[in-house]
């Protein structure tokens, strides 16, 4: 390597930062030939005789269209347990309650990959070094992205080459974030003159003439136009050594008119055999295996000794691997883009039905078939056979050659087909178009006239729109000929939009008909997603114990599982639900934190996350719930939870007096009244809390009333269990009085029909704040304690403070006041603790001692116990994989953990923090 100094010590350096614990990152670009492989070879030369594992791979341009082929191709041929789940993964072999095709196998596929990294640098440093990164796949950017937000957690050392590129292309924005979070993005310039003349003298054995250097001058200091030109050169002898000097022979010689001539001339040089391979071979990719070389090629591999070892010999092609691969993409390019179009596309498709014969992978197949003149009937009959594989492993593909085969063939199962194939890839609005289109033409066959509405429902329910669902499915049910599992899910799914729709009535009444016809036909899914519904109704009207039946119910149809990928639901969140409304807040944490592992990167994680943030600003550990609330921002949201996982971290914040991007959120968007859903209560109380720190008690107050006028509920709306307490506490302090006592009898009601400690102490809460009673109000804090509501605790222990001193308790007011603040400030929560101060001194009562001091925002006693617990694993070296399992978390939110342990500590790598808990622990 000639003229690099200054990436070689670039390289030099971040090998031994990542050896020493650190992640780095790297990406070079420039020109086509410039030398970015290059230094990729070095990367990995001196990375491996650092001891580092190394993971190497290039993006392929035949390879675009195939999610996560660019990061596979880096895993090699490994046959350890993680990488064949991946294999499995992208084979389609998705586990249960997985969306089916690519909408559901992407999150999956990336989360294992994630871990799998998680897993090799936890044995020690680890290499990603990723070539021509502008051919990249959206997928495996996606996954690059990821990798490179946690270096800070990672030995992981991550070069990327590229060519320069669009900001408004995929790998634009991802050049740009990396730039944004400071990974050096180094632009390789030509060659200076003297590097020019050193590597042709390396090449030729001899010093150049200047004859010699004025030729290669053409080549404007790019090293693999040098290097052809050179061996252009010599091998038609035009470069003579003599002595020291290596002289041009013929200083009249035509410079190629660009480096693919160049190329092309050289490879015009080889025999005809060798040259016939590499045309074909150019049509497979930049790199192939030995099998499908002869199946391509169409000859044995003795007939292939001869031309191949010429090839490697030409410096054409190289080993890579257990396969070949072309020294260079820009040699497969200029020989690919040689052949006429016709005779290109017809080479393709020979290629594709060969390598079908050979029962290849199915997007291998699939990449030369789409480019095809024309499919014909044994494409079709291929394309039909392997169309889940390659639905899950390559949508577009699958997509691409549907639309082909129906434009040359009147087979209204290809139409079929292709509404399955949008649905799975994630392509909502074009399977409803395609659907709607097919019920609405011509005659469908009978036999799939309940499949492609059950698809069409599928594809409105996935957009949101609840309403063109339901009557899909009155549709259905008036006008196709329905089998029992059919009938039973289109049941549930009514059931489903009912429910979201906040209609609870017509939500029971039709998840009964699912149970009941899942039941009678023996279809397990289709009665657990009935039952969960019903589950889902009855907790909503607060009775948890039947729910909770349900649920288990459900879950032991499915064997403890989540239902199949056709039917969209979540029995351990609803289960952790129920275990919330009787007050059992641990065995509920430990019921969303199995449904977050069992349905890991599904579509109902979000969903989890955010059960598990609001669940544990219940409990009052605070950081726990920002923990899970980030950590539910960073996975797909399928289901529009985002808005409620900011307001849960925004809870947080607004009672520590705090301000940050979730707040500024919640102040932006200003929550619907009018909606009907259960999605977006955390939104709406949020901003009450929000309105109220910021003078505006009346609109507070009004937003949480919202919860509590809503006829179409009929008085039974679960959550507004949560917001009561901030309810009376204001429409006690804006002299509501009216509203207070409808409070208080509702809280009654409630309680007697499910004493828990929480329910009575809300009632005994309002009750006393109507009545005047601070007796009631401090019973009503230590039933709160007892139900492991602390903040509940804190505003009983102020309501009583504030009712004593108007009733002249002086004493009282002053204790109570004191365990208020006491409450609030074990908890960080800054702004009621002020608030219950300023309260009380306007009644003439002074706190008896200073506040407490609230928890410092940074340094090691700013870590929580759940914080110090990770930490001291991290010492030990552990992964976040094992601390996941040691802790019954998930991995993503550990790696939230992690990150925000490096920010409250000031600290950069794992290895750092490793040190201050190894400190820590020698301290006395």
């Amino acid at each position: 390597m000639f003229g690099r100094a200054g990436e070689r010590e670039r390289l030099d350096g971040l090998v031994r930062e990542v050896s020493g614990g650190r992640g780095r990152a790297v990406v070079f670009r420039g020109e086509p030939g410039i030398g970015k492989t290059t230094l990729l070879d070095l990367a990995e030369t001196l990375c491996r005789e650092a001891g580092m594992t190394v993971l190497r791979g290039s993006a392929n341009e035949i390879e675009q269209r195939l999610p996560f082929a660019a990061v596979v191709d880096c895993l090699g041929a490994a046959e350890r347990p993680e990488v064949v789940r991946i294999r499995v993964l992208l084979r389609g072999d998705a586990p249960s309650g997985a969306f089916p095709g690519a909408a559901g196998q992407e999150p999956l596929v990336a989360e294992a990959l994630q871990a799998l990294f998680d897993a090799w640098c936890s044995t020690g440093p680890v290499a990603l070094l990723l070539d021509d990164l502008h051919w990249a796949d959206q997928a495996s950017l996606a996954v690059v992205h990821r990798l490179t937000r946690s270096l800070d957690q990672l030995p992981l050392l991550v070069v990327l080459t590229s060519r320069s590129c669009g900001e408004d292309s995929g790998f634009g924005r991802l050049l740009a974030a990396l730039a944004d979070r400071g990974v050096p993005v180094v632009d390789l310039g030509p060659l200076a003159e003297p590097d020019v003349a050193r590597l042709v003298a390396a090449q030729s054995g001899g010093r150049p003439d200047g004859r010699l250097l004025k030729h290669v001058a053409g080549a404007a200091g790019n090293p693999l136009y040098v290097r052809e030109l050179v061996s252009g050169l010599l091998d038609t002898g035009q470069i003579r050594v003599c002595g020291p000097v290596a002289e041009l022979v013929c200083d009249r010689l035509a410079v190629p008119a660009s480096l693919s001539a160049a190329i092309l001339r050289r490879i015009g040089s080889l025999r005809g055999p060798t040259r016939e391979l590499v045309g074909v071979l150019a049509l497979l990719g930049k790199g192939f295996t030995a099998e499908e070389m002869t199946v391509a090629a169409q000859r044995s591999v003795f007939e292939l000794v001869e031309p191949v070892a010429e090839a490697l010999m030409a410096g054409v092609l190289e080993e890579r691997g257990t396969g070949l691969a072309f020294r260079h993409d820009l040699v497969r390019r200029a020989v690919e883009e040689s052949h006429p179009p016709a005779l290109r596309a017809a080479l393709h498709q020979r290629i594709g039905r060969s390598l079908a014969g050979a029962n290849a992978p199915a997007e291998r197949v699939a990449e030369h078939l789409v480019m095809a003149p024309r499919l014909g009937g044994q494409d079709m009959s291929w394309l039909r056979s392997e169309l889940d594989r390659l639905l899950a492993r390559a949508p577009g593909l699958a997509i691409d050659l549907l639309r082909r085969g129906m434009g040359e063939s009147a087979e209204r199962d290809l139409e079929v087909d292709l509404v399955r194939a949008l649905l799975w890839a994630g392509r909502f609005a074009e399977a409803e178009e395609e659907a709607r289109s097919l019920l609405t033409g011509a005659v469908l066959p009978s036999r799939w006239r309940g499949t492609v509405r059950w698809w069409l429902a599928q594809a409105y329910f996935r957009q949101g729109r609840l309403t063109e669902c339901e009557e899909t499915v009155r549709t259905a049910e008036r006008a196709d000929v329905l089998t029992p599992g059919q009938s039973a899910r289109f049941h549930g799914l009514a059931a489903q939009c009912s429910y979201l729709r906040a209609e609870y009535d017509a939500a029971e009444w039709r998840a009964s008909w699912a149970v009941a016809i899942g039941r009678e036909s023996g279809d397990a899914d289709a009665t657990a997603y009935g039952l969960c519904l019903r589950a889902s109704v009855l907790l909503v009207g607060r009775r948890s114990e039947e729910a909770l039946a349900l649920v288990d119910e459900a879950l032991a149809a499915v064997g403890g599982g989540e239902p199949g990928s056709d039917v969209q639901m979540a029995p351990h969140l609803i289960r952790g639900y129920c275990l919330v409304g009787t007050d059992r807040l641990a065995e509920a944490r430990t019921a969303f934190r199995a449904g977050s592992r069992t349905n890991d990167s599904g579509t109902f994680l979000t969903w989890y996350h955010c059960a598990l943030a609001q669940l544990e600003f219940l409990r009052g550990d605070w950081e726990a719930a920002l923990t899970e609330a980030q950590t539910g921002l960073e996975v797909p949201d399928f289901h529009g939870v985002g808005p409620d996982l900011r307001a849960a971290a925004a809870l947080v914040q607004i009672h520590r007096g705090r301000r940050d991007e979730h707040t500024d959120f919640i102040r932006d968007h200003e929550p619907d009244l009018r909606g009907r859903t259960v999605i977006g209560y955390c939104h709406r109380w949020a901003h009450a809390m929000l309105c109220e720190a910021e003078g505006d008690d009346e609109r507070a107050f009004q937003l949480l009333e919202s919860f509590h006028r809503r006829p179409d509920q009929q008085g039974r709306f679960s959550v507004a269990d949560f917001v009561v307490p901030d309810t009376a506490r204001l429409a006690h302090s804006l002299g509501q009085g009216d509203r207070l006592r409808a409070l208080a009898a509702s809280a009654r009601d409630v309680a007697d029909a499910q004493p828990t400690a929480s329910r009575r102490a809300v009632a005994l809460l309002c009750s006393g704040l109507a009545g005047g009673d601070p007796t009631s109000a401090a019973e009503a804090a230590e039933l709160f304690r007892e139900a492991d509501r602390p903040l509940y605790a804190g505003i009983a222990h102020e309501s009583a403070a504030l009712l004593s001193a108007r009733a002249g308790l002086r004493k009282q007011a002053r204790e109570e006041l004191a365990r208020a603040v006491e409450v609030y400030g074990a908890l960080g929560a800054d702004w009621p603790a002020r608030r219950a101060e300023e309260r009380l001194r306007a009644e003439g009562v002074r706190p008896a001692g200073g506040r407490s001091a609230s928890t410092p925002g940074t340094g090691w006693e700013s870590l929580t116990a759940t914080e110090r617990t990770v930490i001291a694993m991290i010492a030990e070296g552990c992964s976040n994989p094992q601390i996941a399992d040691r802790m019954h978390l998930s991995r993503r939110t550990v790696q939230t953990y992690v990150s925000r342990i490096l920010a409250k500590l000031g600290k950069s790598s794992r290895v750092e923090l490793a040190v201050v808990a190894s400190e820590r622990a020698r301290e006395p």
